[in-house]
């Protein structure tokens, strides 16, 4: 599914949720206002240190900022690798069931299950039915017994959906939150601000269902390249891997 809209459309749409009218974000990235308006309406495509000041004043979290590159410009990475697969090759799929860890591609911003290996589908159990993380999270009891931190993922799943869905396509967006509304924690934690400190998750803590076992794990992820792919992989590393102790287990 390509996005939607393109870099002019997203900022305008993050300007109108700070309640920000032109002339003020205008005056907090240090730009004329025509140049502003040439950039939301998609006469001008800006270079990037025009779109740091513009993400700066909008207060767009570092983290996602390249997520949202991607998206929205992806005719300058089809420029330089060509057009990538809609869908993961054989050798996407042999690539991620290669890994002995918990991995799947991803798709941003919906957090669509594109692909899991069987270490993910026996860690997330049911996620993969589910189709996207966020219902996973939300609908899924199994989703509190694996998730120590639960709150706290659950959390930053919601803030990263609510700052990049206007870059997926309305209805998705829509249909997804219908679902997940369901749960007596969506409304509240759609409504709840994530403030930038507390977004990078470099660990997380999950348990194994069958054993009950709390294991520590490092969460990586990557942008598939050479060409571009309209998803992400994902993987969580266990904490004793990352530390040079690549033992078996």
């Amino acid at each position: 599914m390509r996005n939607a809209t393109g870099i002019g459309a997203y900022l305008r749409e993050r300007r109108l949720a700070a309640g920000l009218t032109a002339t003020h974000l205008a005056e907090r990235a240090g730009l004329a206002e025509p140049v502003l308006d040439q950039v939301e309406t998609g006469a001008v495509t800006p270079s990037y240190p025009l779109l740091e000041q513009l993400f700066d004043a909008l207060e767009v979290p570092t983290w996602y900022r390249r997520h949202i590159v991607v998206l929205t410009l992806p005719n300058f990475f089809e420029a330089a690798y060509g057009p990538g697969p809609e869908v993961p090759t054989p050798d996407d799929r042999a690539d991620l069931h290669s890994l002995p860890d918990p991995a799947c591609y991803q798709r941003m911003p919906t957090q669509d299950l594109v692909a899991a290996n069987s270490a993910f589908e026996r860690t997330f159990p049911g996620a993969v039915a589910r189709s996207t993380m966020l219902e996973w999270m939300f609908l899924d009891s199994a989703a509190k017994r694996v998730m120590v931190d639960w709150a706290v993922e659950a959390q930053l799943l919601v803030d990263a959906f609510r700052i990049l869905s206007p870059l997926a396509l309305r209805e998705r967006v829509e249909e997804i939150a219908e679902r997940c509304r369901r749960s007596p924690d969506w409304d509240r934690m759609w409504t709840t601000e994530v403030r930038s400190a507390d977004i990078p998750r470099s660990r997380v803590q999950i348990r194994d269902l069958a054993t009950r076992r709390v294991r520590t794990m490092s969460m990586r992820v990557y942008s598939p390249e050479l060409p571009q792919r309209p998803w992400w992989l994902y993987r969580l590393v266990p904490i004793e891997r990352t530390r040079g102790a690549y033992a078996p287990r």
